[in-house]
């Protein structure tokens, strides 16, 4: 049966961690407990602290020359390796950390262990300042819980409980489920600049008997896309938005690191990709605007975000930058380039507008795929939202099977 796993250090956070524990209990799901405290102790853990640091090499005694930092990243570690054993004995049905910053590293190492549809829940005071590290494109859950986990009163006895409740109604919803299979499923990634050419896709996927999964390409939604089409999870991708890759050379707000663009040759998923949205790099707002790029082309997308127009010789830069991710892929991959535009900007007569942008970078695509590379370079005298354009994405990823329809 599967059930909870608790990871949380019990040498400091013991009376809000065990009351965790009680309240679990209580609802009917007796947690698997696992200490990653640096210290050890006995807290009737069913992982200690001495069998976590064990896990990865280390004794307690030998944590404190490691430094603060070491040590956690250390204990994480084993607590990870121990987790996976867990995971593959098909044991975890939620997994859940508690306490502050160390909690929240911990959790960073732990949650891409357990496998997309299984509950990954944080309750830790660092969920209100950065959190992408945390998500790291999984399927988490996070809350706030407004005093720091220290103690025990009545406001942090009642958050403990909301906790608990939380966890348990995500096991008997049916989420300990795993996403384990592809199904008849092709990834997808938009902008609202790129919103027509996705739905358009989604149409002619439909028409196959093929669904489609949207990720917004906010640098969250780029590691999700990799994650899904890494884990095998879709039949087939196309990437139609990849200014992720934009925002990380070039110092946007929404990178998603340098693994985007990395999945689907690896794993040997078809891919047909656009270059939708490299025309712009996303920068907060327009009255703290970088001075390096005051003198560009920018439309405020709104309050909090301004759109800076992106320079022919970055176009290139990317274009090597896509070219050199795709490597050698193991399944048939398509960079199809439209040369009328790569968004509803960059559109004749539209604020970002530049062709030469454009054929820079198919220019750098190009210039970038080795000899013989099996990845195929498209220009298209279409704009990436018109419908053709869709097809001949869609068209690319053939031949993936279509759903045969049931017989009725």
């Amino acid at each position: 049966m599967s059930r909870v796993v608790v990871a949380g250090t019990f040498d400091t956070k013991a009376e809000p961690l065990e009351l965790l524990v009680e309240k679990l209990r209580s609802l009917d799901a007796p947690p698997i407990t696992m200490d990653t405290g640096v210290f050890g102790g006995d807290h009737g853990c069913d992982h200690p602290a001495e069998a976590v640091a064990e896990a990865t090499g280390y004794s307690l005694e030998e944590l404190p020359p490691l430094g603060r930092a070491g040590a956690v990243s250390a204990m994480a570690r084993g607590a990870g390796r121990i987790l996976r054993q867990l995971v593959d004995g098909g044991d975890v049905g939620a997994l859940v950390c508690m306490g502050g910053s160390n909690a929240a590293a911990t959790f960073s190492v732990l949650a891409p262990i357990v496998p997309i549809g299984i509950p990954k829940i944080l309750m830790a005071t660092s969920v209100a300042g950065e959190t992408r590290a945390l998500v790291n494109g999984g399927d988490v859950t996070m809350l706030y819980p407004i005093l720091d986990i220290e103690g025990g009163n009545r406001i942090l006895g009642s958050m403990i409980s909301r906790l608990a409740h939380v966890t348990a109604a995500l096991l008997r919803a049916g989420g300990a489920d795993p996403v384990s299979a592809p199904g008849d499923s092709v990834a997808l990634t938009m902008y609202g600049v790129t919103n027509p050419c996705v739905a358009h896709c989604r149409e002619l996927l439909a028409d196959r008997g093929l669904e489609a999964l949207v990720f917004h390409a906010n640098g969250t939604g780029g590691r999700s896309f990799e994650s899904f089409v890494s884990q095998g999870l879709v039949l087939s991708a196309i990437d139609v938005t990849i200014s992720e890759v934009t925002d990380e050379l070039f110092g946007g707000l929404w990178p998603a690191g340098s693994g985007r663009l990395t999945a689907a040759s690896r794993s040997g998923v078809p891919l047909a990709l656009a270059p939708g949205a490299i025309d712009m790099i996303c920068l907060g707002p327009l009255a703290h605007l970088p001075e390096r790029f005051r003198n560009r082309s920018h439309v405020a997308h709104n309050d909090l975000v301004t759109l800076v127009r992106t320079t022919p010789e970055e176009n290139y830069r990317l274009g090597r930058t896509v070219a050199e991710r795709l490597g050698t892929p193991g399944a048939a991959a398509s960079v199809l380039v439209p040369m009328k535009g790569v968004s509803q900007l960059d559109i004749e007569g539209g604020p970002f507008h530049d062709p030469g942008a454009v054929e820079a970078f198919a220019e750098g695509v190009g210039s970038g795929l080795p000899p013989g590379s099996p990845v195929s370079l498209v220009r298209m005298d279409h704009h990436i939202n018109d419908r053709e354009f869709a097809e001949a994405l869609v068209a690319a990823l053939d031949p993936v099977p279509a759903r045969c329809p049931t017989a009725g």
